[in-house]
Formats: structure tokens, sequence, C-alpha cells
């Protein structure tokens, strides 16, 4: 197993850093009164625990889309390496910035090529981020709107500009040929082409069928996410439906493209109480609201997936036991 080098350790320490810089500030703009009286005295706990459920389907969901793209490398992928391959990955995860440590899914596989899988995580990040995108604009163009009066010199380009964007996008990531053709083309100008190759390889078998697959689960996945998110935000504060869509939309989307932090914490909570307070939220629901969302979806399955750490690099263990 690779220990940290002094540089990885350097960026490790910066992201904490980052992350408990941005976390003291929203904590001392919110009030820290504020967030736990909010916390012990909730006024629908019925939506936390409703929320808390949502995280069944949110597991399930992430895990039937990883199995299915691992059986493209390997139709015969048994269920208890894609389940350990998921939770080990969010481990590795949880320590980076926009979860891109899930790459180290591949090192609790045990009968799949691990370069391949590399490939198969691209895919599976692009198909996730498709709805993250396409709803993340609807909330921003519907935010603009509502700040500038719904001005029509606003809105109508606002409107049209979301419009293209959804065509281009759905009609790009229905055509994973042209993903592969692209990707195939960058390779050539890259140093190390053979590894990217075989990298690239598992789109080969990934089909307009499993496009449209891919595509749908990664959409209710997301509906799944944003159900959680506006849940708990009802859990403190009556908050209309259009809001909680508009402004938790606008959050996962920011959150998402700026990866700085650890687990996004601070970004999604700052993005999250900047968002709602737009529509005259209290600061306290949505730090809560966000905060929660953290805990459901990112620390608890990250626990969860200490159980399989032993798995991590298994083969390398054996190959050296063999040298021996």
């Amino acid at each position: 197993m690779k220990f940290p080098t002094r540089q990885s350790r350097f960026f490790l320490l910066l992201k904490l850093s980052v992350t408990a810089v941005a976390m003291l500030i929203l904590i001392r703009a919110v009030h820290v009164r504020e967030i736990l009286g909010a916390l012990r005295n909730p006024a629908r706990p019925d939506c936390l625990a409703a929320a808390a459920i949502l995280l069944v389907p949110n597991l399930l969901l992430q895990w039937i889309r990883w199995h299915l793209l691992l059986r493209l490398i390997n139709p015969h992928t048994p269920v208890s390496d894609s389940v350990a391959s998921l939770f080990g990955g969010m481990v590795a995860g949880f320590v980076t910035p926009g979860r891109i440590g899930e790459i180290g899914r591949t090192l609790f596989l045990k009968h799949e090529d691990r370069l391949q899988a590399v490939g198969l995580i691209v895919i599976d990040k692009l198909y996730a981020f498709f709805p993250v995108a396409a709803a993340g604009f609807w909330g921003l163009v519907l935010l603009l709107s509502y700040q500038y009066g719904y001005a029509p010199f606003l809105v109508w380009p606002l409107f049209f500009g979301a419009v293209v964007f959804m065509a281009l996008s759905l009609t790009v990531i229905l055509h994973p040929e042209w993903i592969r053709s692209f990707l195939y083309y960058l390779s050539m100008l890259m140093p190390a082409r053979e590894k990217l190759k075989r990298i690239i390889s598992c789109i080969d078998r990934f089909s307009r069928p499993d496009a449209l697959l891919q595509a749908g689960l990664a959409s209710l996945l997301y509906a799944v996410y944003i159900l959680q998110f506006c849940l708990l935000a009802f859990a403190f504060q009556p908050v209309p439906w259009t809001t909680a869509l508009t402004a938790t939309t606008s959050v996962i989307l920011v959150k998402t493209i700026l990866p700085v932090s650890i687990g996004d914490l601070g970004i999604r909570e700052g993005a999250s109480v900047y968002f709602f307070t737009r529509f005259n939220v209290e600061q306290a629901t949505a730090f809560n609201a966000s905060l929660l969302l953290f805990v459901l979806n990112v620390l608890i399955p990250t626990i969860l997936g200490l159980i399989f750490i032993p798995r991590m690099g298994w083969p390398e263990r054996k190959d050296m036991k063999r040298h021996k």
C-alpha cells in the first residue's frame, strides 16, 4: 500500500484548513445559538425522519448504477465486489474535494480490471453531473428571475439559454459514441496513451440503451437527493416547495462546480445560506438543512464504508505473499 507523499499531505492540510475556515465563518454569521436551538426543537420531526429513510433508496440507486457499470467489464461481477467498491470508495472520497477520491473504488475490486474501472468512474460521474447541471441551471434561472421581478428582458433569454443547454446536454449523453471518439482523440495527445486507451476501452461496451439507463437512474437519484434536502428544510421552517426546489438545485450545482473543501463542507452550507435567504428563509434553517444533508448522505455512508477497508488493495497483498 502506498503512503501519502509530502505533497498530498500538504494539499490535504490545505483542504482541511479551507473547510475549517469556511465553517467557522458560517457558524459565526448564523450564530451558534440559532443553529443549536433549531436542531433541538425542529418544527417537523417527521420530515427529518422521512429524509433519513430516503438514505436507503439513495444508496440503493448508487449501488445499482455502479453494479451495472461494472458488468460492462465483467458480466459476472459479484454483488460483494460492487458493494465493497462503492462504500470503500466513499471513504476515499470523503477526504477529497468534489469526492474525486472515489477513484479509490478500484482498490476494492477483486475480479475486475482496475484501469477499466477508472473509466467507469468517469462515466458514473459524467452521467451523475447531467441532472445536477440541468436542474441547477433552471434553479439559477428561476432565482435570477425572482430577484429581478420576472423582467421579460431577463427571463426570456435565460429561459432560451436553459432550453438550449438542456437539449445539447441530453444529446451528448445519449450518444456515448461521441464521448468515446472525443476521449480516444484526446488520448492521442497525452503521454501514457496506452494506459489511457485501456481506461477508455470500457466505453466500447457502453451502448445507447446503457446511456439512457444511466441517465434515468442518475436523474432519479438526484431527485431523491433534492427531496431529502427539501424535507430537511421543511423540518425547521415552513418553506414553499417552489422556494425549496429553486434554492436546493442551485446549492447542489454551486457546491459541485466549486470542489475546494473536504466533503464540500462550508461551500455547501454557505451556498445554502445564500440561496435560501434570497427567499427570506432563516439562516439557521438553511445551514442546518445543508449540514444534516452532509451527515445523512456523506458522513453515515463513509462510516459504513470503513467496514470494507480491510479489502483495500487485496491483490497487491496476495501477490506479495505469493512472491515470498
